[in-house]
């Protein structure tokens, strides 16, 4: 076996065999990734900044930063690191740490391996009758450790485009066996020794297309990578958990202790998720990560009655974002890398990735044109901190009706000040309107309790029969009501037109007096904060008379909460359909010819009230 490694030295050496380059045009990343017919032949043409010659040496390492670090050495159960992009995040914390993972990989008691201490020789494999003599002749014998990483992706257009030019960045190509067809699976194996013994490791990279867990099925791998793991479904992080700590098989340990047989790992890099995202539901809430462990932990006790099994752990690695304190790699980056990816998205009117990608801030992307894009600006609106109630200020409830129904629940204040504390709505439910006022009835106890409700105010489709009601003749908003314990009234003002819905939202959004915003909401309130940011957003009608229009898309969960809000902010509109502040009634800031009083010593002008009919000008014409 060819020495991979310097006496006392990892990742160093020379390779076991060379990938030939084979021939073809330069594959790289779009369709035609797979320009040979083997993947040898279209990994010799990629193109990229790639290792070169032999494995890193991983006691020469510089780590991107702390957080990087602490991934690298981390051997969870369930690994999960968020950065923005150039934080070294899937570079050192996913794929260096697999060079890791296989030196620490524990030893087979079958696949037994000696060497002679005295000459320096290269390892070599021997049967396991013959161990205790090779020791006495004063030979090494060490078992191989067998590791084996799984990468996978949705299809292999992703994989060819981003993971496995990330995999070459650290694992030569020219380094060990590549196998594989054309558009398939792809293998890359790699057999390298230290002073502890010989290491076999074996990259499989597979894609899941449209059936996750057939393709998992039968799947046997000591880690799997989720790279850009909030891409995928949560099924993959589900079944791999049981695909993982498979290889080698169970055998290859019986001489270990059971607590180091299970030594297996799932680990995803990924940029900050949007709040819907699995992702984020698992990672940024300890509480839910702490639920799924026990689960697991559990599920094994139970699997193995009596063993000494390790428990189940699921750790978040979070890296700051640009412009944070400890913003990690900075020092490998090119000058001005994040400000020139700043400016270009928002030169393409993409800012709102530079949230995700930059500032690694848990935001929601754009799925459009926001409506409120001008108005809105989250550090603004959205408080920092829960909001507390104002003493002696009664509640104001807006409503959507349907089986997807919405609520929010406000104060008012004045002069024009309104405040969201709660918002009421389940995207993946179907709920019947008593249901739903019963929800509503628990979240004002809950939290509202003893405060009373001024008013609230629902759609006018809301006061047309529910047809899948007990009482056909019943409408939502009066079963809501009864339900609920209020009275729900329909929102008449504006005749339900959207012009004067949308007025009265963005009224209270250019409004700021004395430092405080006409809208604060409550950061609880994810589905309008999401639907102000980016899922409320404009589509194209065509009207009756072939005219194109413009109105906004209620295609989004968060449309239902954006029109309850819109029926309790009407509430503060004129009956000419107008804000209260937009033409307040003192004209002592007009002058003159700005439509309010003379100015001193100026004539009256213009035609006057109060006069003699025949002679309205009595200045003479002023």
């Amino acid at each position: 076996m060819t020495r991979m490694f310097e006496i006392g030295k990892w990742g160093r050496g020379e390779a076991l065999s060379v990938a030939d380059g084979g021939g073809g045009a330069a594959a790289n990343t779009g369709e035609d990734y797979f320009q040979g017919e083997t993947a040898k032949e279209a990994v010799a043409n990629l193109e990229g900044n790639f290792a070169e010659g032999k494995l890193p040496d991983l006691e020469a390492i510089s780590f991107p930063g702390p957080i990087a670090e602490a991934c690298y050495w981390d051997n969870s159960t369930v690994v999960g690191i968020v950065g923005p992009v150039g934080s070294g995040k899937t570079h050192t914390g996913v794929m260096m740490s697999r060079l890791r993972r296989a030196i620490e990989m524990p030893r087979s008691g079958i696949d037994l391996w000696a060497r002679h201490r005295t000459d320096g020789s290269d390892w070599f494999q021997i049967d396991k009758s013959d161990a205790l003599e090779y020791k006495a002749q004063g030979c090494d014998v060490s078992g191989m450790r067998h590791y084996t990483v799984l990468f996978i992706r949705e299809n292999y257009r992703q994989l060819w485009s981003t993971t496995i030019l990330s995999y070459f960045e650290v694992f030569p190509r020219d380094v060990g066996d590549i196998s594989g067809g054309k558009g398939g699976p792809m293998t890359h194996t790699i057999e390298f020794e230290d002073d502890h013994g010989p290491i076999r490791f074996t990259a499989m990279f597979m894609a899941f297309g449209d059936n996750p867990e057939f393709s998992l099925r039968g799947v046997q791998v000591t880690d799997i990578v989720m790279n850009e793991m909030d891409t995928m479904p949560k099924v993959i992080l589900a079944v791999g958990i049981g695909r993982r700590a498979r290889a080698p098989k169970q055998e290859h340990f019986a001489h270990l202790p059971m607590r180091l047989r299970k030594y297996g790992q799932v680990i995803g890099d990924f940029n900050a998720p949007e709040e819907d995202n699995w992702v984020h539901g698992l990672f940024y809430d300890e509480a839910e990560r702490k639920r799924v462990c026990d689960d697991l932990t559990k599920q094994l006790e139970l699997d193995f009655p009596g063993q000494d099994i390790p428990p189940v752990k699921i750790s978040f690695h979070h890296q700051p974002g640009y412009g944070e304190d400890g913003c990690e790699n900075l020092h490998n980056l090119s000058p001005g890398y994040y400000v020139d990816q700043i400016g270009t998205n928002k030169m393409i009117g993409r800012g709102d990735m530079n949230e995700r990608l930059v500032y690694n801030r848990v935001t929601a992307m754009r799925v459009g044109d926001p409506v409120f894009k001008r108005e809105f600006n989250r550090r603004v609106h959205v408080s920092d901190a829960p909001l507390e109630l104002i003493p002696d200020v009664p509640l104001r409830i807006g409503l959507d009706q349907g089986f997807k129904g919405a609520a929010v629940i406000c104060q008012f204040v004045d002069p024009f000040h309104w405040r969201v504390y709660a918002e009421l709505h389940h995207p993946k439910k179907h709920l019947m309107a008593k249901v739903f006022g019963g929800m509503l009835a628990d979240l004002l106890d809950e939290r509202f309790a003893g405060v009373r409700v001024e008013a609230a105010w629902g759609d006018m489709a809301g006061e047309h029969g529910a047809s899948a009601a007990a009482d056909e003749n019943a409408t939502w908003n009066r079963l809501v009501s009864l339900a609920a314990g209020i009275t729900i009234r329909p929102q008449t003002m504006g005749t339900n037109r959207i012009q004067p819905r949308l007025e009265a939202v963005r009224a209270p959004l250019e409004y700021m007096n004395a430092g405080q915003p006409g809208l604060l909401i409550d950061p609880s309130c994810k589905l309008l904060i999401r639907g102000f940011e980016a899922r409320y957003v404009w589509t194209d009608t065509i009207d009756k008379n072939g005219a194109k229009r413009k109105i906004p898309d209620k295609s989004f969960t968060e449309a239902n909460v954006m029109d309850a809000f819109q029926y309790v902010a009407l509430s503060e509109l004129r009956a000419d359909g107008v804000s209260k502040i937009s033409f307040p009634g003192n004209q002592t800031s007009r002058l003159g010819h700005n439509g309010g009083p003379s100015m001193p010593g100026q004539p009256q002008r213009g035609l006057q009230t109060g006069y003699d009919i025949l002679n309205p000008y009595p200045n003479g014409g002023y």
